[in-house]
């Protein structure tokens, strides 16, 4: 069973916004992105989402950020982080997307992107959920979800 990992810090701009920056590795892969977020919307969205009982495929929670594309949603995605149910027995897929930012420009070529999915339980996703919200309170430096890869 290899070992698994999303790590979460957050550098605050302002009362309500910041970076956050995640770094994830499944195995032989490893990434690492950014993006802005509203740290009232992650606790509010995600983490409210995270804390519910049993999660669901419809409705996974899920922070993502990156360029607006207007009405037509998200143009260019920076920064995804989705937990849903992957099978009958509580077992949770962790799905993260990372992605350079890039304007639309002739280096848009250049564009680096990752996808990481590891499994956790139920226990892990509580404790990932109460260590992030110390991390947007200032209160701690990193949160932790530990999973793997079988």
């Amino acid at each position: 069973m290899s070992t698994a990992e999303l790590r979460v810090t957050y550098r605050s701009d302002e009362e309500w916004t910041g970076e956050i920056i995640a770094t994830v590795k499944s195995g032989a892969f490893s990434a690492q992105g950014s993006a802005w977020f509203d740290r009232t919307y992650v606790k509010k969205a995600f983490l409210a989402n995270l804390r519910s009982f049993p999660l669901t495929s419809a409705n996974p929670p899920t922070i993502e950020v990156g360029f607006w594309n207007g009405q037509a949603g998200l143009d260019q995605c920076h920064l995804r982080i989705s937990i849903k149910p992957y099978n009958a027995r509580g077992t949770l897929l962790v799905h993260v997307d990372l992605a350079s930012e890039v304007r639309k420009t002739p280096d848009a070529d250049l564009q680096n992107c990752a996808t990481i999915r590891f499994l956790t339980e139920y226990a892990a996703v509580d404790g990932f959920a109460k260590q992030f919200e110390k991390v947007l309170n200032g209160e701690k430096d990193e949160a932790v979800l530990q999973g793997n890869t079988t």
